[in-house]
């Protein structure tokens, strides 16, 4: 009965417990999240300048926004994945 339960569930366990020891972690500041908004919105803001400096498309304030915002989100997803010690 026990080894029907663990090929059913075991994936949902062992998920369970990834999270359970990434939390702990975090609890103890060993394993801090970067701060994800403060990346894209330094992102945005390069993107934003480089776009309005060589407007060739003559694009408006929309329009640039909307530029940026897409620039700065596929920067983003093309960023390496962050490794190392966050003390801040």
């Amino acid at each position: 009965m026990s080894d029907s339960f663990m090929q059913n569930h075991q994936s949902a366990l062992d998920n369970q417990m990834e999270d359970n020891a990434i939390q702990v972690l975090q609890d103890a500041g060993i394993y801090p999240d970067p701060d994800n908004d403060d990346i894209l919105e330094r992102l945005f803001e390069e993107a934003y300048d480089e776009i309005k400096e060589n407007n060739i498309l003559q694009l408006d304030e929309d329009d640039l926004i909307f530029a940026a915002k897409t620039r700065a989100e596929r920067r983003f997803e093309e960023l390496p994945e962050p490794t190392g010690d966050y003390d801040d």
